[in-house]
C-alpha cells in the first residue's frame, strides 16, 4: 500500500435528519486538497467540492461553502444557490423565530502586528487570536451581532425562541465555561449555572429545557463528562464517560454534541475502546446501540435515529434504520486481536517474524479503540505488526484510572505500556525488532521511553514534548495544563520548575541510544516546534542518529487533518525510517 492509497478513502463528515429525508456530507482528498459535498437521500446535490454543515430549513437546503472566507448558502430544489452571508469562519447555524443564528468569526487582518496583554493570545488551529468566535443573527437580509467580546462563544442551542450559549467567559485563559441565556434583541445574558465548569456541547428541546455535556471540576483534564439536565438539577453518566475520547486519524471533523428531543437526551458514551449511543429519559440511562465500534456522528428527531460509525475493518459507515451505507466498499482493514494484559490493548498481526511498531496515543486522557486507523492499516499492509493500548491516564475506564498518571508522567503509565509489549510478545510469539511512535503526549512517551529503555530499535516522535518547563511559556495551554498534569499549582516556583524538569525527557537525554525521527508542524501552538528542536539538537550533540522533519502550514493536527501532501510525505518518511532500522 502506498501513502496515496492509504488516504484514498472517503469519510462521512455530517449527518442530519430533515423534512426532506436523510442528509449527509462526505469528505475526501483530491488533487492535494480536501473536498466536501452534500448528499440528500443518497444522491449528491452539491458539486463545488467545498460544502459542509448541511441542513434543511423550511424545505430549503442550506450549507456552508468554505474557502478563504465562509459563506452561508441557501439552495431550493430547482433554484440556483443563493449566498446569504459571509464571515471569516462559520462553525454552526440554526433557525430562530427572528432569523438565522450563526456561530462564527469575523474576517481579521492577519498581516498587522498583534499587541496583547493576555497569556491566551494564540490557539492551535486558529493561530494568533485576532478575532474571537461570536454569535450573530441574520434578520431580513442583515447580519447583526448578538454576543461578542474578548472571549469565545463555544456553542449555542435554540428551540426557535429560547437561546442558550456556552462561552469561555468563566475563565477564558484556561477554557472554563459559562452557560447563559441570551436575549437576541438586546444581547443581554443571564448566567444559568455557577461554578468551574468545562462544557463541550449544549442542547435545547422544544419546551425550552436545557441539557449540556461537561463537568464541574474546573481545571481537571482527566474528569469524566456527564450529561447535565438543567431543569432537573441532575447529571447522568453514559458508560464510563459521556461523549467520546477515542481518537482516530479519520479526517471527518467529528465534534461532540447532544440531541434533546421531547423528554429524551441522546449522547455518546464511552466504555474502554467502544463508543455507543445512550438515551437519557425519565431519570434513566439506556444504551441504545451495541458493538465493538466507535460512533463518530449522530442525529435523532424523536422518531428516526441516524449515526456514523467506524470499525477496525470499515473506515466510515452511515446507519439509518435498515440502511447501512459504505462509501468505501473496496476497503477492508485487518481486525485487531485483544492482548491479555493489565490494561486494554490490541495487536494487528501480519507475521510473527515481522517487525512490530508500538503506537502510543496522545492526551494523555484520550484512548485507542475500535476505530479504523489509516496509519495502522498502512503499516500492516507494508509488513509490520502493530501494537496499541490504553495505559493508566486513558479515558473510558473511570475517573480514577484517568487521573492515575497525574504527577507521574513516565512512571506507572510507562510500566503499563512496557508490560503490555512484553505480554504481547509472549502471547503472539513476536520475533522481530520493535519500534515505537506516538504524537503529543504519545510523543512525550516516545521521548521518555528512549531515555529510560533500550527495548526499541527505532523511534518516531511526533508533535511531542521534550521540556515541560519551556512548554509552560510557549504552548497555548502549557502554562496551566502542564502544571495541573504535573500535580503543581505555580510552574514558575523554583521547586516546581525542578519537578517539571525531572518529568521532562530532555533531562535524561544523555541516556538515549535509539535512532529517532522527530516530526512536527511549524504552526503547532499546542506542543510548539521548539520542543522538537531542543530534543533534536540534544540527540545530535550526543551522537544519536536523528532526523527532524518540519511541515510548513501544519499545526498540532498534522497527522489527522494536515495538508494532504504533508500527510502523504509523513507516512513515506516514517515507513522508510522504520524499514531501515527494523528490517535490517
Amino acid at each position: 500500500m502506498t501513502p496515496e492509497e492509504a488516504y484514498s478513502i472517503k469519510v462521512i463528515s455530517d449527518v442530519k435528519l430533515s423534512t426532506r429525508g436523510l442528509i449527509h456530507g462526505e469528505t475526501w482528498i483530491e488533487s492535494k486538497e480536501y473536498r466536501n459535498s452534500v448528499f440528500l437521500n443518497g444522491r449528491r446535490v452539491t458539486w463545488g467540492g467545498k460544502e459542509i454543515l448541511p441542513n434543511v430549513i423550511n424545505d430549503t437546503l442550506y450549507f456552508v461553502r468554505t474557502g478563504e472566507k465562509h459563506q452561508l448558502v441557501a439552495q431550493q430544489e430547482f433554484g440556483e444557490p443563493k449566498t446569504l452571508l459571509e464571515l471569516g469562519k462559520i462553525l454552526k447555524y440554526d433557525v430562530h423565530e427572528k432569523g438565522i443564528l450563526v456561530l462564527g468569526e469575523e474576517v481579521s487582518d492577519k498581516s498587522s502586528p498583534l499587541e496583547t496583554n493576555r497569556i491566551k493570545h494564540k490557539f492551535d488551529g486558529r493561530g494568533l487570536l485576532r478575532s474571537r468566535t461570536s454569535l450573530f443573527l441574520l434578520q431580513e437580509g442583515k447580519l447583526r451581532t448578538v454576543v461578542k467580546g474578548d472571549f469565545d462563544v463555544m456553542d449555542f442551542a435554540t428551540n426557535g425562541s429560547r437561546v442558550i450559549v456556552v462561552t469561555s467567559q468563566r475563565d477564558d485563559e484556561v477554557g472554563l465555561s459559562s452557560l447563559q441565556e441570551v436575549d437576541v434583541e438586546t444581547g443581554e445574558r443571564r448566567d444559568l449555572i455557577s461554578g468551574d465548569y468545562v462544557i463541550t456541547s449544549v442542547a435545547v428541546n422544544d419546551k425550552g429545557g436545557v441539557a449540556f455535556l461537561g463537568h464541574g471540576k474546573g481545571k481537571s483534564p482527566w474528569a469524566v463528562k456527564e450529561v447535565h439536565i438543567l431543569e432537573e438539577g441532575r447529571s447522568f453518566l453514559c458508560g464510563k464517560t459521556c461523549g467520546s475520547s477515542v481518537i482516530s486519524d479519520l479526517f471527518d471533523g467529528a465534534k461532540e454534541r447532544l440531541v434533546y428531543v421531547g423528554d429524551s437526551v441522546i449522547s455518546l458514551g464511552q466504555e474502554g475502546g467502544e463508543t455507543n449511543l445512550y438515551r437519557i429519559e425519565d431519570g434513566k440511562v439506556t444504551k441504545i446501540t451495541h458493538g465493538e465500534h466507535v460512533i463518530r456522528l449522530f442525529d435523532y428527531d424523536g422518531r428516526r435515529l441516524a449515526y456514523v460509525k467506524t470499525t477496525p475493518e470499515r473506515p466510515s459507515l452511515l446507519v439509518s434504520g435498515d440502511l447501512t451505507y459504505d462509501p468505501n466498499p473496496q476497503v477492508t482493514g485487518v481486525r485487531p486481536l485483544k492482548v491479555d494484559s493489565r490494561i486494554e490493548g490490541w495487536a494487528i498481526l501480519t507475521d510473527r517474524s515481522a517487525p512490530t511498531i508500538l503506537f502510543v496515543h496522545g492526551g494523555p486522557h484520550m484512548a485507542y479503540g475500535y476505530s479504523y486507523y489509516i496509519e495502522f492499516q498502512f503499516f500492516v499492509k507494508n509488513g509490520f505488526n502493530v501494537l496499541y493500548s490504553n495505559p493508566r491516564g486513558s479515558q473510558g475506564y473511570g475517573e480514577e484510572f484517568a487521573k492515575a498518571c497525574v504527577g507521574d508522567w513516565g512512571g506507572g503509565d510507562m510500566e503499563d505500556i512496557l508490560t503490555f509489549v512484553k505480554d504481547a510478545k509472549e502471547q503472539l510469539g513476536l520475533e522481530g525488532k520493535l519500534g515505537v511512535t506516538g504524537g503529543s503526549y504519545g510523543g512525550f512517551m516516545t521521548n521518555w521511553i528512549i531515555t529510560h529503555s533500550d527495548v526499541f530499535s527505532a523511534a518516531v516522535s511526533e508533535r511531542g514534548i521534550s521540556n515541560l518547563v519551556s512548554m509552560c511559556g510557549t504552548s497555548d495551554i502549557g502554562f496551566w495544563f502542564n502544571a495541573v498534569e504535573s500535580g503543581i499549582e505555580d510552574p514558575w516556583k523554583i521547586e516546581n520548575m525542578e519537578k517539571l524538569m525531572r518529568m521532562s525527557p530532555i533531562y535524561y537525554v544523555e541516556r538515549a541510544k535509539t535512532p529517532t525521527m522527530l516530526i512536527h508542524g511549524e504552526e503547532d501552538y499546542r506542543c510548539p516546534m521548539e520542543q522538537a528542536e531542543q530534543f533534536f539538537t540534544a540527540l545530535k550533540m550526543r551522537g544519536i542518529e536523528t532526523r527532524l522533519v518540519r511541515y510548513q502550514g501544519d499545526g498540532h493536527e498534522h497527522a489527522r487533518k494536515g495538508k494532504p501532501e504533508n500527510m502523504v510525505h509523513r507516512l513515506s518518511v516514517k515507513l522508510e525510517w522504520f524499514r531501515r532500522h527494523l528490517t535490517s
